[in-house]
């Protein structure tokens, strides 16, 4: 009884530790400020990522990726597209007033372009006007945003963006269906570029490739130190990735850069184990996981170096990013902003009379609440570590029992063995000795012809390989008032199929 009772206070203990943790979870929750959903469509996925912003950090919530049907059975994908998102939503109570899509990289013109100093007062309309040199779409056919790398004495250096109308335009009527008005439309590739960033993956006078392997296709993108250098898109072989790969980057380093000099950062939804094995094997630095380390998640990811650049793709609704590319229509984007900025009064006067109205008094009884939790955890600790060591026994312990029960279910009862000698046996038999090692039997005993025993034990189905273990010798022996000479034997014999 006093174990039981050790054991039922332990357990009530660990349930006490459960409540505080809970609600510890709680009162994270509590505090997560702002939520952001990504929508990443790709040529044979869906991928979807909900990340969450608190106080201290970026979370991410929930995340899906799916599998769905190819561009060319267009009804079938867009059910699937839009059947999976909304059984997202429903999942997470998601609100549809925040969400980010990203466009597969093919369907884009990328380009670093640079122009004369004096473009700087009308850029869009410069890139509008001078779009025909750097893409095949003609004006009023196309939508593009930019980004400015470096402004020097005379020149600017840009990173720009194309896409046809009519890709984004189809994206945008389907979500419409569901009630869904994205606030950006980006590419992986600057998702990805804006994550790693944001863990501070990208360190001074470092050489770093962010590399995307997902087939057909396989993206590069170089950075030196925190410059973006260059960008390459290119089809994925099946064969020789990783020198196909290592072969690019040589061509394509401007500064004449060597792979053994860079540190690769690869991801992508067919970046695995055995390309990363061949990349290691060619002439490069290292072949690393993009960082996450600034980043919790609410559940485990397996590989999240598969969906790292969908993780990137809410994120700049949630943090100020490096990269603020935007391939939504301008005018939409224009609504959008007019609309956040009173909400954003509104919400701001809401935090301020909430601050006010709650004083350092909150804060202070959070921070007491937290102390409480970790002093408790830590009084508890020792007995939550004995009930562990005691479960662990436990464990053990069953698991001989287990393992002794499957030994004795599998053995033949002696009984049934000593019930078959006596049938097979002459009444003229005496045994003396009897021995039963779980595979098989040795009897000792004297008989008129040992000789003869040899066969009727060898008829019997419970036993085979029936043999004489030492010689057989004559030896008198008095029965009852008659003195007769008899034969000494010690038999073995196997216990059928053991």
């Amino acid at each position: 009884m006093k174990i039981k009772d050790q054991l039922l206070g332990r357990i009530k203990g660990l349930a006490d530790i459960k409540v505080l943790r809970e609600s510890f979870d709680l009162l994270t929750r509590m505090l997560i400020s702002d939520t952001s959903f990504g929508i990443d469509f790709r040529n044979r996925n869906l991928i979807l990522t909900l990340l969450k912003k608190s106080f201290t950090k970026v979370l991410l919530a929930d995340y899906a990726i799916h599998s769905i049907s190819p561009e060319s059975q267009k009804e079938e994908r867009e059910t699937e597209i839009l059947s999976l998102i909304n059984a997202f939503i429903s999942k997470n109570h998601i609100k549809k007033d925040k969400v980010s899509v990203a466009i597969s990289r093919d369907k884009v013109v990328a380009r670093f372009i640079q122009l004369p100093i004096a473009t700087k007062e009308n850029l869009r309309k410069v890139l509008e006007y001078e779009a025909s040199r750097y893409t095949p779409f003609e004006n009023g056919e196309f939508y593009f945003d930019y980004h400015l790398l470096k402004e020097e004495k005379e020149w600017l250096s840009l990173f720009v963006l194309f896409v046809k109308k009519g890709d984004v335009d189809y994206y945008l009527a389907l979500l419409k269906k569901i009630g869904i008005q994205p606030v950006s439309v980006q590419i992986p590739s600057t998702a990805a570029l804006n994550l790693f960033f944001y863990n501070e993956g990208a360190k001074e006078n470092a050489a770093s490739v962010l590399l995307n392997v997902t087939e057909p296709f396989f993206e590069m993108d170089l950075l030196q130190g925190k410059e973006w250098k260059e960008s390459v898109h290119l089809p994925l072989p099946r064969e020789e990735r990783a020198s196909r790969i290592i072969h690019t980057l040589k061509r394509s380093s401007r500064d004449g850069g060597s792979p053994s000099k860079s540190t690769f950062f690869v991801y992508g939804l067919d970046a695995d184990e055995t390309f990363r094995t061949d990349l290691e094997a060619g002439e490069v630095e290292a072949v690393l996981a993009p960082p996450l380390n600034r980043m919790d998640t609410f559940r485990e990811i397996s590989k999240p170096y598969q969906i790292y650049p969908s993780i990137g793709i809410p994120l700049k609704e949630l943090v100020n990013t490096r990269f603020n590319l935007n391939l939504l229509p301008f005018e939409m984007r224009k609504r959008v902003r007019q609309i956040g900025k009173p909400l954003t009064i509104i919400l701001a006067g809401i935090a301020l009379a909430l601050t006010l109205t709650w004083g350092a008094g909150v804060i202070v009884g959070y921070q007491t609440e937290l102390n409480q939790v970790n002093d408790e955890i830590k009084k508890r600790k020792p007995e939550v570590e004995s009930i562990v060591k005691l479960q662990k026994q436990k464990d053990e312990c069953c698991k001989e029992m287990s393992g002794l029960e499957k030994i004795r279910a599998g053995e033949v009862s002696k009984t049934d063995l000593l019930e078959e000698l006596t049938k097979i046996l002459p009444d003229t038999v005496w045994i003396w000795n009897f021995k039963y090692t779980g595979k098989e039997v040795e009897i000792s005993g004297f008989a008129d012809s040992a000789s003869n025993l040899i066969p009727l034990i060898d008829k019997s189905p419970l036993f085979e390989k029936v043999e004489f273990l030492a010689p057989v010798t004559k030896e008198r022996l008095m029965r009852g008032t008659d003195t007769k000479e008899y034969e000494r034997f010690k038999i073995k014999a196997r216990i059928e199929g053991r």
